[in-house]
């Protein structure tokens, strides 16, 4: 049966779009100040790297939760409000996760070559 928008209002469908939006942003953050997960298990090894890891991803988390914040305060809705705030704050707990398991990964792999066996 195809969906046909019945009943989906306008503050709904701005609501889904923000949704999106924060989601995008908070990737963006992470892509921007961290490389990716891939590097940080392959090269993260050391304590220098796995301390430099883990400020980059604060850095993301304080950035993309202050833009998230910034546009719930400008959209002003309920609904928009914690659906900017939801989606941010989501990608950013498996983001965090996914990050310091790589970190996890580098460490356990060691120091002898640049990748995991």
């Amino acid at each position: 049966m195809p969906f046909d928008g019945a009943g989906v209002s306008g503050n709904d469908a701005l609501a889904a779009v923000l949704f999106l939006g924060a989601i995008n942003e908070t990737m963006q953050a992470y892509g921007t100040l961290n490389s990716s997960p891939w590097t940080a298990e392959s090269f993260g090894a050391d304590d220098r790297r796995a301390a430099a890891l883990k400020e980059y991803v604060a850095h993301a988390v304080v950035f993309s939760m202050g833009t998230a914040a910034l546009a719930a305060w400008i959209a002003h809705g309920r609904k928009a409000t914690w659906s900017i705030l939801a989606g941010a704050a989501l990608v950013n707990i498996y983001l965090v996760w996914l990050y310091m398991r790589a970190s996890r990964r580098g460490r356990d792999a060691g120091d002898s070559s640049w990748s995991n066996g």
